[in-house]
């Protein structure tokens, strides 16, 4: 019974979407569309490396989605977060390679990355490579801001699988 509904969604998802209204095609990302999220980028990059959780570069209704953890949601949740870590950790991260689509007033990055952490009461740093996507919006006074930031490792977890 699932497996024919199921079946009878699956052919009719064509036909309500040649149904739907066509949305009319987002403008272009200027150079400054462009300027804005790299910059916000190397904000997050300088907070990190700083310790500043002022964090700035994000939207009041931020989600961040760390690998093995519940998501943290607002400022305030985001910026326990990051504080946690940096108590514990000095940091530094490396984007070596990032996409961004620009879709009207949102931008989606896919990005990999390193980041480096080394303990502040002692010991080896550890570095761990990750990839991820940050999106973006632009508010009503033309600002973009991060409003999902979501990455995982590309290490298998120390169990194995």
């Amino acid at each position: 019974m699932i497996a024919r509904a199921c079946g009878f969604l699956l052919a009719a998802l064509p036909l309500v979407a040649a149904c739907a209204p066509r949305a009319a095609a987002p403008a272009a990302a200027t150079q400054a569309d462009t300027a804005a999220v790299t910059d916000l980028r190397q904000q997050e990059v300088t907070a990190a490396s700083t310790g500043d959780t002022t964090l700035a570069y994000m939207a009041e209704d931020i989600v961040i989605m760390p690998p093995n953890e519940p998501a943290a949601v607002g400022i305030p949740a985001a910026r326990a977060w990051f504080g946690g870590m940096l108590r514990q950790f000095r940091v530094s991260v490396v984007y070596p390679s990032t996409k961004v689509v620009f879709a009207g007033d949102l931008a989606v990055e896919q990005y990999t990355g390193t980041v480096t952490l080394t303990p502040i009461a002692g010991g080896q740093p550890t570095t761990e490579v990750f990839k991820g996507l940050h999106v973006y919006r632009r508010d009503a006074g033309g600002a973009w801001k991060m409003v999902q930031d979501i990455w995982n490792s590309d290490t298998p977890p120390a169990t194995g699988r």
